[in-house]
């Protein structure tokens, strides 16, 4: 049950509400992918560097939640959140006024730290209120609204560059930032209480990381799911100089393409929350790589045979990228399940292994960049390899 809420939540109100906060990634991202070449030449400055900020942000994400999620162990969900919230809009705000590269990068690394808080502690609300499988359920639900954000913020971008410049993508997201800060103000109440947090130094929260990177399965289960994201965001890093550029489609046809990934992952993230109640969580995750690493393993043969086109490649990334909320929910479920105490830290080891891999991946596509599908294709082949290698040799005993 929930403790002490300011306004009392309307039935569902709090898992839409806590997909809108998990949604600040894909808006953070998803948005400005069809703005990537005009920011390029706009800066003058090559694919390469534009691409650093698309990193330069996983990275700080990542590090972000590994900072928020011990944090809100130790002090609660609720200040925490909100101070990364403010931190995110202060940051979208710098983002808005740059005019070179450099500041560019700089501004998107904090706003990615801000961002971080929003996305881990809306899931780690979740394992406060939910026990293991209907945890999963949750998550998928969530992760199925989420989509909606990669849906909609590519071609909301795409439009917005109809009227006016990328700024303008930037504009959007601190109106976004701001109205999500005064919802959690007026809508959440906090998930974890004093009698629960105990008197756990912040020490000692921070300590956890040592015990689950330790714990064999839950490390296997960290690089596996690190794997996956990472070559989702290897897809979300390189598709649109391929799509635009290679395949030489437009920005709009290239966002509705991107849409129908989105379609795949919320399809998914459905049926999910639907097996979750039928199968047990490992037997899903396992699945689930298989299935990534297929799919990855037919992007390379594609892409080496010189039978890339724009549909044959989208069949493939739609088929991985399918299995990415299999991974997110099941893999998180179960990781906060095992550390119940530490379910912050927990979350944050997932999720910034997750991003952290998303942004190793998104500078390998810009490494390996030699305007075709290669880049993007070789490193989401890698990535399901190395999902399956680690997920079933030390993950099967989670």
């Amino acid at each position: 049950m929930l403790k002490t809420a300011p306004i009392r939540l309307p039935k569902g109100g709090l898992v839409v509400l806590l997909a809108a906060l998990a949604a600040f990634a894909p808006m953070s991202i998803d948005m400005y992918l069809p703005a990537l070449p005009e920011i390029a030449r706009d800066l003058a400055v090559p694919a390469r560097e534009v691409q650093a900020t698309l990193a330069v942000f996983l990275a700080g994400f990542s590090g972000g939640m590994l900072i928020y999620g011990p944090i809100s162990d130790r002090f609660g969900r609720r200040p925490v959140l909100l101070a990364g919230i403010a931190l995110f809009i202060v940051s979208s705000f710098v983002c808005m006024q740059v005019t070179e590269i450099d500041g560019l990068i700089a501004a998107r690394l904090f706003q990615a730290i801000g961002g971080g808080a929003a996305s881990i502690l809306a899931r780690t609300v979740v394992r406060d209120l939910y026990p293991p499988s209907e945890a999963a359920s949750k998550l998928s639900l969530m992760m199925m609204l989420t989509t909606l954000a990669p849906i909609l913020a590519p071609l909301a971008g795409a439009a917005l560059l109809e009227f006016a410049d990328w700024r303008a993508i930037f504009t959007t997201l601190f109106v976004f930032g701001s109205i999500a800060f005064v919802l959690v103000v007026l809508m959440l109440p906090e998930t974890y209480s004093h009698e629960e947090r105990g008197a756990m130094s912040l020490l000692q929260a921070l300590g956890a990381y040592r015990h689950i990177l330790a714990d064999p399965p839950a490390f296997g289960l960290t690089v596996a799911s690190a794997s996956i994201f990472g070559g989702l965001f290897a897809y979300i890093s390189g598709s649109s100089f391929v799509y635009i550029e290679f395949f030489g489609l437009t920005p709009g046809h290239y966002a509705m393409l991107f849409a129908m990934n989105s379609v795949a992952i919320m399809f998914a993230a459905f049926l999910n929350s639907r097996l979750t109640k039928l199968f047990e969580l490992k037997t899903l995750l396992y699945a689930g790589v298989l299935i990534a690493a297929a799919a990855g393993l037919y992007l390379v043969v594609l892409d080496r045979s010189g039978m890339a086109g724009p549909y044959t490649v989208l069949v493939g990334l739609m088929a991985f990228v399918a299995m990415v909320p299999i991974l997110g929910a099941n893999g998180m479920a179960l990781l906060m399940a095992r550390y119940p105490k530490n379910a912050g830290a927990a979350a944050a080891t997932i999720g910034a292994s997750q991003f952290g891999g998303g942004a190793v991946s998104a500078m390998a596509v810009g490494a390996l960049h030699d305007g075709t599908a290669f880049s993007m294709c070789a490193v989401m082949g890698a990535a399901g390899l190395l999902a399956v290698i680690f997920i079933f040799g030390l993950g099967r005993k989670l």
